[in-house]
């Protein structure tokens, strides 16, 4: 979601290290270095997981008597490498949905949906791997002083050098919504996207090339629109707000949104599954997401859940009626067959 978007850093190599919040040490469960109960949760770091972390991991380890490891950023290849060893560490993990999705009972545990609530997400977004717990959308957003003029209006206008001439910035990674991007950029319309023609999408994405600037994680965007480096950007939309309220001058372009969710998953033989379902319990219940989206404006996941937002978050706020129906969902089914082929393919086009 990073937000979260989000992404996406799951991608990122380099493992930052571990932050600790410890509480209570009531004895049982899976245990920490003197005999506490413990829980390890991964994300995508930086703001969105500072949010997560007040809003959710704080409170419900004070309230079970946890101790609370968090580690950043999330990587499938690290997932992959745990549950192939034997040497599962990470209890919980906010990733893409499309990862659990297609890798349900072989990286991913299934679901206790017991202790998790799944009448309360919103149609469509629940899998027996994984639950929502943040939705956002990949917005284009551009610098009102270059394009005060004449501003953009459409994805369209982010390929279109001539009109808009300047620096770019999008996703570096398959699934991060440049393929999209590029193909609605290109005249697809959003119903008929998938499955996604690569070679247009790549071909499209050649004509901005040069211009453009390939993040790897949410993180990063954010301080490249802080920092200015981008006259057009496509970025997560908590990425944006939490640029837009640090000063940066940019605003959105909600047509062509790309509407996605972050979900919450538990790796393949984690060690404290009990704690982890209870956990994604507490996280994805009403209040929690509350607390949530009141500190980054990405949109509840709990239909219950009824946030307090301030003007400047309402604008960025992909819950509202009128960003959505400007917008469409990535297909996570079309994601889960195919993350590793698309994969490979971003791969082969961005190192050639």
């Amino acid at each position: 979601m990073d937000g979260a978007f989000m992404r996406m850093s799951s991608r990122a190599t380099a493992v930052a290290g571990v932050l600790t919040l410890a509480f209570a040490t009531a004895c049982g469960g899976g245990s920490g270095s003197d005999g506490e109960k413990q829980l390890t949760f991964t994300s995508y770091g930086s703001g969105y997981q500072k949010a997560q972390a007040a809003a959710w991991l704080k409170p419900w380890a004070k309230k079970r008597g946890v101790e609370v490891v968090q580690d950043q950023p999330t990587d499938y290849a690290k997932i992959k490498t745990m549950v192939e060893s034997r040497r599962v560490t990470w209890d919980v993990v906010d990733t893409e949905p499309f990862f659990p999705v297609g890798n349900c009972g072989k990286y991913a545990e299934k679901l206790d949906f017991d202790v998790i609530d799944k009448s309360k997400f919103p149609k469509g977004t629940v899998s027996d791997c994984a639950v929502p717990d943040a939705m956002y959308s990949l917005t284009l957003v551009y610098k009102e002083d270059k394009y005060k003029s004449d501003p953009p209006t459409s994805m369209a206008d982010f390929f279109d050098l001539d009109k808009y001439p300047g620096k770019r910035l999008a996703p570096g990674f398959a699934s991060g919504g440049s393929l999209e991007a590029a193909l609605v950029g290109d005249g697809v319309k959003p119903d008929k996207l998938y499955p996604l023609d690569y070679d247009r999408a790549f071909d499209k994405l050649d004509t901005i090339r040069d211009q453009t600037t390939f993040w790897e994680t949410s993180a990063e965007s954010q301080q490249a629109l802080e920092a200015k480096r981008a006259d057009m950007a496509l970025v997560w939309s908590g990425r944006a707000y939490m640029a837009a309220k640090n000063g940066a001058p940019y605003a959105p372009v909600w047509q062509d949104n790309m509407l996605a969710y972050a979900v919450l998953m538990v790796p393949k033989g984690a060690p404290n599954k009990d704690l982890a379902m209870d956990y994604i319990a507490y996280a994805t219940s009403a209040k929690p997401q509350e607390e949530l989206v009141e500190r980054q404006p990405y949109a509840p996941v709990n239909t219950d859940a009824r946030p307090k937002l301030g003007p400047v978050a309402q604008d960025w706020n992909t819950a509202r009626k009128d960003i959505q129906d400007q917008g469409y969902f990535q297909d996570v089914g079309w994601w889960g067959r195919n993350l590793d082929q698309a994969t490979e393919k971003w791969t082969s086009w961005s190192t050639g």
